[in-house]
């Protein structure tokens, strides 16, 4: 037997607000993620008649998204990278809404691309990352 834990967040009248600084869509083409300049990612539901609809809001940074990627093959292991202004980056698992990985570097990353390189005997998965080192004296 499983169980779940439901998240609810009230608010007043409106929603809090997600000015998008980055958008990805996943492979499957139902799932759009968002990033906004208040932190926050966005999962939206893409029906087949493209229609929007919220899924999931997610917490995990604390300056505004610069980057999102989709890491490996989505319809194996759901997960996502987003990068922040002040050089966080957060691995996602987008079938939980968790951040399962965490690090805060010099950078300011711009762009993002996950690739993996499959050989006979391993899989390596690497990350390209093009943005502005941050120096701070």
């Amino acid at each position: 037997m499983r169980t779940s834990l439901q998240a609810v967040a009230l608010w007043g009248q409106k929603a809090p607000p997600h000015s998008i600084t980055a958008i990805m869509i996943t492979d499957d083409q139902r799932t759009i993620v968002t990033g906004s300049q208040e932190g926050q990612l966005c999962l939206w539901n893409l029906s087949h008649e493209l229609k929007i609809s919220a899924k999931e809001l997610l917490f995990g940074h604390s300056a505004s998204v610069t980057c999102l990627a989709r890491a490996r093959d989505f319809s194996k292991q759901p997960y996502i990278v987003s990068a922040a202004e002040n050089g966080e980056m957060c691995v996602w698992n987008v079938t939980s809404g968790q951040c399962v990985e965490k690090a805060t570097l010099p950078y300011r990353h711009t762009a993002i691309c996950v690739s993996t390189l499959t050989s006979f005997r391993a899989f390596l998965d690497s990350a390209t990352c093009l943005g502005h080192l941050q120096i701070h004296f």
